[in-house]
């Protein structure tokens, strides 16, 4: 069983629109949600912010999803964070095994079908402290 999450969720997407319904809805399910949009942003956020979860789209502008994750697992102090990379593009069996190699714990494609991404996060992190 894993505990209750009481930390943060940092979403890394270039796509405005995804950003917005995902974050909206993490939020409403109770938990805390940092944004970037872009992976040197995101990067930066991490660093700063310590979030125990990112989910980071994998094409993204000024660094990709897989290097980001790269650098987050190869940190002391973010290497226990949790990924999910997620891609519309890159659906092929050898991009979730080069995002598996990178250190993701999870890989989701996209469009999001939200009940999955929201299974997927409560494995990962648990239930949001109320």
């Amino acid at each position: 069983m894993v505990p209750a999450y009481s930390g943060k969720i940092l979403l890394v997407e270039d796509d405005r629109a995804t950003l917005l319904l995902l974050s909206t809805r993490l939020i409403k399910e109770g938990y805390s949600v940092l944004t970037a949009a872009n992976g040197e942003e995101g990067w930066a956020v991490a660093e700063r912010e310590r979030p125990g979860l990112v989910i980071s789209d994998m094409l993204l502008p000024r660094m990709d999803g897989i290097s980001l994750c790269r650098k987050i697992k190869e940190h002391p102090d973010l290497a226990a964070t949790r990924v999910i990379l997620a891609t519309a593009v890159f659906k092929q069996a050898m991009f979730r095994a080069e995002a598996r190699m990178s250190g993701a714990d999870e890989f989701v494609e996209k469009p999001f079908d939200m009940d999955v991404i929201l299974s997927r996060v409560r494995a990962l992190v648990g239930d949001p402290v109320a």
